[in-house]
C-alpha cells in the first residue's frame, strides 16, 4: 500500500453546467445552420392567391386532424362539440387513468390480450377515420 501514489485532483470544469451548456449551444447553432441552408436550397413556393369568389374550395385540415374532421361528419348539429372536444378529451383522460385502471402485473404483451386488443382497435379506428377524412 505504500507504493500507491496519491494523485492530485486537477482543477477542471464540471460536466453538468459547463460542458452540457456548451454542447447545447453547439447543437442549437448546428440546427439553425442546417435549417437556414435547407430553407435556402429548398424554398417553399407560394400557392395561388386566394379567390373569395371561388365556391368550389373545400377546406381540409392537416393530416393529424383528419380523424377528428371525419368525426365531425358523424355528429351533426349540436353534437359537434362531442366530436370536437368530448372524444379527444375523453381519450386523453382515459390514457391518463389507464395505469390506475389496469393493475395487471404482467408486462409482456402476449400475456395481456385485452390491453393489446384494445390498443389495436383504437389504432385501427383512428387510422380508418384518418383515411376516410383524407378521401372525403
Amino acid at each position: 500500500m505504500e507504493n500507491i501514489k496519491k494523485t492530485e485532483e486537477k482543477e477542471g470544469t464540471t460536466f453538468y453546467p459547463s460542458h452540457l451548456f456548451k454542447e447545447m449551444v453547439v447543437m442549437m447553432f448546428v440546427f439553425v445552420l442546417v435549417s437556414f441552408i435547407l430553407a435556402l436550397v429548398f424554398p417553399v413556393k407560394l400557392g395561388d392567391p386566394a379567390d373569395p369568389t371561388d365556391s368550389s374550395f373545400v377546406p381540409k385540415p392537416e393530416w393529424y386532424f383528419l380523424a377528428i374532421f371525419q368525426l365531425l361528419k358523424y355528429f351533426p348539429g349540436v353534437f359537434e362539440a362531442i366530436a370536437a372536444v368530448g372524444v379527444p378529451v375523453g381519450s386523453i383522460i382515459l390514457l391518463m387513468l389507464l395505469p390506475l385502471i389496469d393493475k395487471n402485473p404482467e408486462r409482456r404483451p402476449r400475456k395481456r390480450p385485452i390491453a393489446m386488443a384494445l390498443m389495436v382497435i383504437i389504432l385501427a379506428v383512428t387510422a380508418i377515420l384518418t383515411l376516410l377524412g383524407a378521401v372525403t
